[in-house]
């Protein structure tokens, strides 16, 4: 059986309820409050990660401003838990672990879910035919009423992942259930113009009747 190493990593986002520039502050500083700060792994501010960060509290913390971003220009404030989470919260990161580790279970299923997803058919020269084609609208120009062709065509890449999917593994006698796709369904999906981005979320089940989370922003 192939072993897959694990480079998808979801993680807890926690909840912020209110971001303050602190006044006066060199370099500027953000004054945060949220629900749980007792596991802050990393702060990022409009996707750019801070270079510093201070714990006040369980829900206060101080976080140094990168020198990308102007205070006038914050537009996303994202803090990171060290807990591993597989719900409507996780935030799912790709990257090459220093240790290489086997991902197995659920973890496995949900990865090769959006590799599949987000691979462009015929790009793979084993497979020409597979592909969810997800990525199909990047770098497209839209109109403002044409939002909803951009969720229309991902939510039809989902269906086509899971089709390809369950076909692939009808063939592999050895998987185990848990590792097995039943079905995946979008629980949400929008288009954000102001970040001009697609914000999806999807349900993935096991054979086993086990359900993961992913909250894809492409």
């Amino acid at each position: 059986m192939a072993v897959d190493f694990q480079c998808v990593f979801p993680k807890e986002t926690i909840r912020i309820t209110s971001v303050k520039v602190v006044a006066g502050s060199t370099p500027t500083l953000l004054d945060v409050v949220g629900d749980d700060f007792s596991s802050v792994d990393t702060v990022d501010i409009n996707e750019i990660e801070a270079p510093s960060f201070l714990v006040m509290s369980l829900t206060r913390m101080i976080v140094t401003l990168p020198e990308a971003v102007a205070p006038t220009s914050i537009r996303t404030v994202t803090v990171v838990s060290r807990r591993l989470m597989l719900t409507s919260r996780s935030l799912l990161r790709f990257q090459v672990s220093k240790v290489p580790s086997k991902a197995s279970g659920t973890l496995r299923l949900l990865q090769l879910f959006l590799k599949v997803l987000l691979t462009t058919p015929g790009s793979d020269k084993f497979n020409k035919q597979l592909g969810g084609g997800g990525l199909g609208n990047l770098g497209r120009s839209f109109g403002r009423d044409q939002s909803g062709v951009i969720v229309s065509d991902f939510v039809v890449s989902v269906q086509n992942t899971t089709r390809q999917i369950i076909a692939l593994q009808g063939r592999s006698a050895g998987l185990p259930p848990e590792e097995r796709l039943l079905n995946a369904k979008v629980l949400r999906a929008q288009f954000s113009a102001q970040e001009a981005a697609l914000l999806v979320s999807i349900e993935i089940s096991s054979q086993t009747g086990r359900a993961a989370v992913a909250n894809v922003v492409v």
